[in-house]
């Protein structure tokens, strides 16, 4: 019986491995032409050990703007990520627990926004920026990512509130607890789970924008790295080992969030913290 388990195991495991090796192996083959040298990346040979290096490494770290860069890019997700899960609880929570006129429609509405594509919005939210002197702006460009975050924030944390029982809150009420201490103290903590999906796909999202950035970013001083990769990468000598590794320092921070925030966003995507 156990020999069968197994063997019926590895069958399920077969398709699942081809499935995920179709998006693993160029990420790995990333990773392995960061270390390789110009000449051993073009050349005929797929893989070979031969031309591993750290000067693709060195060369886009040792230039100044690429630090400049991620500074910018890290303000602006995290400036996104906060405005998006503080609008997105008290949204959520306000359309979970308060019988809302038009409550049906807000909701619908918050689902279509979140259906089209963020193209559609650049030309009026170019226009709102530039009458109000935002282009070429952090904060312009952080106002601008955040209209693509928040729909999806305020809906599936509208979502997770819903599973949280509302004794939670009566009890709360009983003991002298206002709204805001309600789901500062009661609320919040067995939500964690909705929270850092929210707050994991709002920063995935803005750190990796390259449209809104494209449109809005109009000097240096405000450039992010999708801006300082695509200046790489189509420059007139383009060197594919600075692309690469350009390519897995802009990547890295959202796996090292993940790997953090893994127990979190598995919890939040199986459903809940509390259930009635």
């Amino acid at each position: 019986m156990k020999g069968y388990r197994t063997k019926n195991s590895f069958k399920a495991y077969i398709p699942l491995i081809l499935f995920f090796s179709f998006f693993l192996i160029p990420m790995l083959w990333i990773l392995y032409a960061s270390f390789k040298t110009g000449s051993s990346i073009t050349n005929l040979k797929l893989f070979s050990l031969e031309g591993f290096t750290m000067k693709n490494y060195k060369e886009v770290l040792g230039r100044g703007d690429f630090l400049l860069y991620s500074f910018n890019s890290l303000i602006i997700a995290l400036s996104v990520t906060l405005i998006s899960l503080v609008i997105g609880v008290i949204g959520g929570y306000s359309l979970s627990r308060y019988n809302i006129k038009l409550k049906n429609v807000w909701i619908s509405t918050i689902f279509v926004a979140q259906m089209f594509p963020g193209v559609l919005l650049i030309i009026p939210l170019y226009n709102l920026m530039l009458n109000y002197h935002m282009v070429d702006s952090i904060i312009g460009i952080i106002l601008a990512q955040s209209t693509l975050t928040l729909p999806f924030s305020v809906w599936l944390l509208k979502g997770f509130f819903d599973s949280i029982p509302r004794s939670l809150d009566e009890a709360a009420m009983l003991d002298g607890c206002g709204v805001l201490r309600t789901i500062w103290s009661i609320i919040l903590p067995v939500s964690i789970p909705g929270i850092a999906i929210a707050a994991f796909y709002s920063f995935v999202v803005s750190w990796g924008n390259y449209l809104m950035a494209s449109v809005l970013v109009q000097s240096n001083s405000t450039a992010t790295l999708p801006i300082a990769l695509y200046r790489l990468a189509s420059s007139l000598t383009l060197q594919w080992g600075n692309v690469a590794a350009a390519t897995v320092l802009i990547t890295l921070p959202t796996i090292v969030l993940f790997a953090v925030f893994q127990k979190w966003l598995v919890s939040g995507l199986l459903g809940g913290a509390v259930k009635q």
